[in-house]
C-alpha cells in the first residue's frame, strides 16, 4: 500500500530518528519559543567552527574527500522527477477545481473551505501541526502492519455507509422523473 520503507518503519532506526528529531524540533518551536531561521542559521555557524577547528587541529583528517557528494545523480534525479510529477498533478488538479471542470470536485473544495473557515477559530494550528506529523509517522505503520483487522472490522462499516448514502440518493427526485416538461 505505501511505496515508502521510511514511513513503514522498514529501518526503524532511521524512521525513529526522524520522529524524534521533528518531536524536539516541535517541543522547541512551541515551549522553548525558538524561531526557526536563526535557529538554522546558529546552528549552521556552529558546523562552520567546528569545521574550521577540526581543520586546524587535524589537517590530514580530510585529505581525499575533496569530491563530497551525499547523494547520487540519480537520486537527485529521481527525486526531482518526484517532486515535478506531483507538482503537477496538483496544479492540474487546482486548476480543474477552480476552473469548474469538475462540479463535484468544486462544490467539494467549497464546503472543504468553509468548515475549515468556520473551525479555524477553535483549532491550534501548533495542534494539528503535531498529530499530522506524528501521524505521518505512526498511520502508514498501523494500516500496513493491522490491515486484516481493519478489513474484518472496518469493512462492514464502511458498506453499511455507502449502503445508507445510496438509499438516501435514491429518494432525492430527479428532472427526469417529473411528468411535466418545461419548454
Amino acid at each position: 500500500m505505501f511505496d515508502s520503507n521510511f514511513l513503514t518503519w522498514q529501518k526503524p532506526a532511521l524512521t525513529g530518528a526522524a520522529l524524534a528529531a521533528f518531536n524536539i524540533l516541535y517541543l522547541m518551536v512551541v515551549f522553548l519559543d525558538v524561531c526557526m531561521t536563526p535557529f538554522f542559521c546558529k546552528i549552521a555557524m556552529l558546523c562552520i567552527f567546528v569545521g574550521l577547528a577540526a581543520k586546524l587541529a587535524m589537517p590530514n583528517a580530510l585529505a581525499g574527500m575533496e569530491d563530497v557528494q551525499p547523494l547520487s545523480q540519480e537520486a537527485v534525479k529521481t527525486t526531482a522527477s518526484l517532486v515535478t510529477d506531483a507538482l503537477n498533478r496538483s496544479t492540474a488538479r487546482a486548476v480543474d477545481t477552480v476552473m469548474w471542470r469538475s462540479t463535484s470536485r468544486t462544490v467539494k473544495a467549497l464546503v472543504g473551505l468553509e468548515v475549515v473557515r468556520r473551525l479555524a477559530p477553535w483549532m491550534s494550528l501548533t495542534v494539528m501541526i503535531f498529530w499530522g506529523g506524528n501521524s505521518v509517522f505512526v498511520v502508514p505503520y498501523v494500516v500496513e502492519k493491522k490491515w486484516d483487522v481493519i478489513e474484518q472490522k472496518i469493512q462492514p462499516q464502511v458498506k453499511q455507509l455507502l449502503a445508507l448514502k445510496d438509499q438516501l440518493h435514491s429518494k432525492i427526485p430527479k428532472y427526469t422523473d417529473l411528468d411535466e416538461k418545461w419548454d
